[in-house]
């Protein structure tokens, strides 16, 4: 008696048989292929193995193996079509494909697994398919999850709808390739290896308790009998679901030397000094602050002939990644930037001629300490504190820091925690208000008078302090942006808790100087990038 395997494949080849999805499969048929199947006594893999013809894909389903919950097992493909289930295979001839090539990766469990993924799995499908209702444009989920249309199978009209008791055999002239999503090609084609091995380096397995089948606990643990394993990699919260058959993406993606070129121009300004694991912190930040507009959703497009805007989009920052009429003469999506593009089963990756980006559009942008909020305050000495909300479109953020002495004779100080700077040259500024914001009716236009200092990180862990001596005042009339000076920090603090650049404002009025005034209604404070490196106004100390 034959011996008729029961197999039930989850995770990786995943299915449920699906009867009735597609319009070729109608009551008619389904009656027609039953009383053929009932005449039938050969399985799909007999139907396969007695056809020379196809002795190359039998070679080929006898050595790869089915994957369960990303696990490989020790049932074949051949062993699957022997099996009592209903398929449709569609079984490429011999020469239509490098058959040593395959074989040669089912040496190795992770090649095994592609060939069952990319080849096998781009052949079989879960449900009925019959190549003479003439509905090549219907699309057909193969069982790798994969949507084929039919017409991409070259059917051999000799040679199909060829019933068998467990299914539809159809011999196909050419192989059908697979269709990558843009997370695997980015991930397994050489062209992108430069940005696939980053994307890949943060790829790990997670188990999956919804799915996986319970067998107790031990010691207070849940344990699994069936443990189901799925693929996740923590930027595809920042990026997008690149990998999700069921999301619509397209990017941009650098040649090679492109790439290389803006990766060694960034790195100088990602330079974390000796906090620890500093190289991997920098090479993270540094190719997600890249990578940043390169992502979009055509789902979540407003109007994508007016603009686009990047998967990392945010309405706090409306001026950064977005791109204005996008196919307009010049624009991103038209061939002065897209030299190819490679169609993906979730979206489109189009390769660039040239770099859209500026880094002041990607990284190296301007920087507001709103000091009004609480937590950017460091410390303090002989003053007191107001924090105030005012609705005016010269206030940044529609508030500020009402700096009081303590007394009248009092020459106060407060440090500010500055976040995200990068290891470059920034012009250093304070925005400072007239008192009339708080009192439109207020007399009070007497100048302030500061000098200030700013405390970093150099390489070597150590402290740095650049003193600004030379006082400033300000137009008491007006809202006031007083340059304090030019820095260049020699570390990066980007997206750290600690915070290693601190602003430390003095006021510097002599008890004689009764024309300036001690209280201060402090904006913000405003760090301008600047492109080239010239020396600190300053003294370093």
């Amino acid at each position: 008696m034959k011996t008729i395997y029961k197999i039930t494949i989850t995770g990786l080849l995943a299915l449920p048989l699906v009867s009735g999805l597609f319009s070729s499969c109608s009551d008619s048929w389904d009656d027609h292929f039953d009383e053929q199947r009932m005449a039938s006594d050969k399985s799909l893999l007999e139907l396969i193995r007695s056809n020379d013809e196809l002795s190359d894909f039998l070679r080929v389903l006898e050595t790869a193996h089915v994957y369960n919950n990303n696990h490989t097992t020790p049932v074949t493909f051949a062993q699957l079509l022997d099996a009592d289930q209903s398929l449709t295979v569609w079984a490429p001839k011999n020469g239509t494909f490098n058959c040593d090539s395959l074989l040669r990766d089912c040496l190795t469990q992770e090649g095994d697994s592609m060939v069952g993924l990319h080849f096998l799995g781009n052949h079989i499908a879960h449900t009925l398919f019959n190549a003479d209702m003439g509905d090549e444009g219907s699309s057909i989920l193969m069982m790798n999850n994969k949507q084929v249309l039919g017409s991409q199978f070259d059917i051999n009209p000799s040679s199909y709808n060829i019933p068998a008791m467990n299914g539809l055999l159809h011999v196909v002239d050419t192989e059908v390739p697979y269709n990558y999503n843009i997370y695997e090609g980015l991930t397994s084609m050489s062209k992108y290896q430069l940005i696939g091995k980053f994307l890949k380096r943060y790829e790990t397995q997670e188990l999956d308790e919804d799915a996986s089948i319970q067998r107790g606990i031990d010691d207070g643990r849940i344990v699994y009998s069936d443990s189901v394993m799925n693929k996740v990699n923590i930027l595809y919260n920042t990026f997008g679901k690149i990998n999700s058959e069921d999301s619509t993406y397209f990017m941009f993606v650098p040649d090679e030397t492109s790439w290389k070129q803006i990766n060694d121009e960034a790195d100088k300004y990602f330079n974390y000094g000796s906090v620890l694991k500093a190289d991997s912190i920098s090479e993270y930040w540094k190719n997600v602050s890249l990578m940043q507009g390169l992502f979009y959703n055509r789902n979540v497009q407003y109007h994508i002939m007016d603009s686009i805007n990047s998967t990392m989009y945010s309405q706090r920052e409306p001026e950064y990644n977005v791109f204005y009429r996008p196919f307009d003469e010049g624009g991103i999506l038209t061939s002065e930037y897209i030299a190819d593009s490679l169609y993906c089963s979730n979206g489109t990756i189009y390769t660039l001629k040239k770099w859209p980006f500026t880094k002041e559009q990607l990284y190296f942008r301007p920087i507001t300490v709103e000091t009004e909020q609480q937590s950017v305050l460091v410390d303090s000495k002989d003053c007191t504190f107001n924090y105030r909300t005012i609705l005016a479109d010269s206030v940044s953020n529609n508030g500020y820091l009402d700096i009081v002495q303590k007394s009248s004779t009092s020459n106060w100080n407060a440090s500010f925690r500055i976040a995200n700077t990068l290891s470059g040259t920034y012009d250093l500024y304070a925005v400072i208000l007239p008192k009339q914001v708080n009192n439109k009716n207020s007399r009070d236009f007497k100048p302030n008078k500061f000098v200030a200092s700013l405390s970093y990180k150099n390489v070597d862990g150590s402290t740095g302090v650049i003193d600004f001596d030379e006082a400033i005042s300000n137009d008491p009339y007006h809202v006031d942006t007083l340059k304090i000076g030019r820095v260049t920090l020699p570390t990066c603090n980007y997206r750290q808790q600690d915070v290693t650049v601190t602003l430390t404002i003095t006021c510097k009025i002599s008890n004689r100087e009764t024309k300036f005034s001690r209280e201060m209604y402090l904006d913000c404070i405003y760090l301008k990038p600047i492109d080239v490196t010239e020396p600190n106004e300053s003294k370093k100390r």
